[in-house]
């Protein structure tokens, strides 16, 4: 059954289509003629994928089963088990200025105290990364393609760093290429894996912000790291604070906070 849903995965079916498929309901289903060629080419796909999960697994991630177009299939690689720890999704922009490094050193206390999450890419992405790991702590890249075409190349070895310590997700099969449009479904994935999630920097019109309408849409608490003005990188989050986000000018009283709550 697994690997019928992991061959579903590669046709990239949609969601609805398994649901209806693993509760024995297709007859109630209406499947245009472009999802019957995809069901037909699945069926013929012989292809054995290892190192995957799926809804009926008891390790899938259970914050992801709740959110709008869950994935019904994840490739790992790494330790599945840092995801029953408290989470923080931690995004930003790909450009980094000189200011970019000390707000994520500013935030060690939610990566020493959580599991942080963000999405394997250049600038605050990796930043992110690389401190959960200098402070020997997991942290779970969510990556937009499949295994067999990591990106960024650069992250090659961050990547193998966080596979030892840490987690590596896909939705994709891995041998799915590049692509665009990849990245922005995977920020639904992000979002859903973390308790909540914090902005760090960002352009008002970003990735980063396709990130927080995607959590905002599955009801979580956004908070977001204010700046100057004057910083470009700023006005993400400061638009955000004047939209109702929470501003986060003290990680060690939020990190108590959550202590508490829990």
């Amino acid at each position: 059954m697994n690997q019928t849903i992991a061959r579903f995965a590669a046709e990239r079916l949609p969601v609805e289509f398994v649901h209806h498929y693993l509760s024995g309901t297709l007859d109630t289903y209406y499947a245009s003629s472009a999802v019957l060629k995809k069901v037909e080419r699945a069926k013929r796909n012989t292809e054995t994928y290892t190192n995957f999960m799926t809804w009926e697994d008891p390790l899938f991630p259970t914050r992801l089963l709740v959110i709008p177009n869950p994935p019904y299939c994840l490739f790992y690689r790494g330790d599945l088990e840092v995801l029953h720890e408290r989470t923080t999704a931690l995004v930003g922009s790909r450009e980094l200025n000189r200011i970019s490094r000390p707000l994520v050193e500013f935030l060690h206390p939610l990566i020493e105290g959580t599991v942080s999450i963000s999405g394997g890419a250049k600038g605050i992405d990796g930043l992110v990364h690389e401190a959960s790991l200098v402070r020997n702590r997991p942290t779970v890249a969510v990556l937009g393609s499949g295994f067999s075409h990591l990106y960024p190349t650069a992250h090659g070895p961050l990547f193998d760093k966080i596979e030892r310590t840490g987690l590596l997700l896909s939705e994709y099969v891995p041998d799915t290429p590049v692509k665009k449009f990849q990245f922005l479904e995977r920020n639904r994935l992000v979002s859903g894996l973390g308790d909540r999630l914090v902005v760090v920097q960002g352009r008002e019109k970003s990735g980063t912000m396709n990130t927080v309408s995607h959590a905002l849409e599955q009801g979580k608490t956004v908070f977001a790291v204010p700046g100057s003005p004057l910083d470009r990188l700023a006005a993400g989050p400061n638009r955000l604070i004047e939209e109702g986000a929470i501003p986060l000018t003290n990680p060690d009283q939020f990190l108590n906070d959550l202590m508490i709550v829990r």
